[in-house]
């Protein structure tokens, strides 16, 4: 019962976040979205600083994960097709981490409680790094590209997406979101010189779920 409690807790302070933003992170917010009482929240965490630790550790995406997926996508499917669809993972968790690592930025005495918490997007370009030199190795990639810069160029993009939607408080729906992916996508082709003619790129529907920030 009181593991259900928590995690109902924390299901709706992330839900506050994401709907109204860090301003809107209110003790009175959080217990009216969980059915609970603002003293019931103290019984699972010492503070509201405490709170917002628990939410960063156990509700943003972890990007390790996804790293390690990405890169264990090296000689499986097309090259453009892996690309496009590791873009869409990497809107998809900016979209979803973006409003908690904004709390921890605009408040000093929350990064310093939670110091390991926020997920930092730096593992995402190396890893897309190393699954491109994965397909140069297997000469699927020709060789000599600057993959490091496709790499940056891609998640760079995708970050400044999901960061404008974010601070405008808009969401993403997947229509939206699909052009987007497919500029990253013939970005790439024409850094690596592949052929644009991938059968896995766009042109018949395909994102397989709706991004919402």
């Amino acid at each position: 019962m009181a593991v259900g409690t928590r995690d109902r807790i924390l299901d709706a302070a992330a839900a506050v976040v994401v709907r109204d933003g860090s301003k809107g992170l209110t003790t009175k917010a959080i217990a009216a979205e969980a059915g609970l009482t603002e003293p019931a929240l103290y019984t699972y965490f010492d503070n509201k600083d405490a709170l917002c630790v628990a939410i960063a550790r156990e509700r943003i995406p972890c990007h390790r994960e996804l790293a390690a997926r990405i890169t264990a996508q090296v000689g499986t499917g097309t090259v453009l097709g892996n690309l496009r669809a590791q873009a869409g993972d990497v809107l998809r968790y900016f979209l979803a981490a973006i409003p908690f690592e904004i709390m921890f930025w605009a408040d000093p005495r929350l990064r310093a409680a939670g110091r390991d918490s926020t997920r930092a997007p730096d593992l995402l370009p190396p890893a897309m790094e190393r699954y491109l030199r994965g397909e140069e190795a297997l000469g699927r990639v020709p060789a000599g590209r600057p993959l490091r810069a496709v790499a940056d160029g891609i998640v760079g993009a995708l970050f400044q997406r999901a960061f404008a939607v974010t601070f405008a408080e808009e969401a993403l729906r997947c229509e939206d979101a699909d052009p987007l992916l497919t500029e990253v996508t013939d970005l790439a082709a024409a850094a690596l010189d592949l052929d644009g003619a991938d059968p896995s790129r766009p042109g018949s529907p395909s994102c397989p779920a709706p991004i919402s920030g």
